[in-house]
């Protein structure tokens, strides 16, 4: 029985921030956890800001929030190069 509470703790939101290593806007990540690690896919996710995409395991697509605009005072959107 220890092992099941154990197991729902782990589960749940996990919450942090990132700054775009493209663009410099700061937003945070809202992502499901699961406490079945085999629940977890790799879920993709971009920054408002450039459209940049990121990953993260989680257990559903995470939710992102715009905390800071870009910082490098342009206004084009990301792309991905082949290179």
């Amino acid at each position: 029985m220890k092992h099941a509470v154990e197991s729902e703790a782990e589960a749940g939101l996990g919450i942090f921030e990132k700054t775009c290593v493209y663009c410099g806007a700061r937003f945070r990540v809202l992502s499901t956890r699961a406490a079945d690690p085999l629940q977890l896919q790799s879920q993709e996710y971009e920054c408002p800001g450039c459209g940049k995409q990121y990953e993260i395991d989680a257990a559903a697509p995470p939710e992102v929030q715009l905390l800071r605009g870009r910082t490098d005072g342009k206004d084009d959107r990301y792309q991905e190069t082949m290179f």
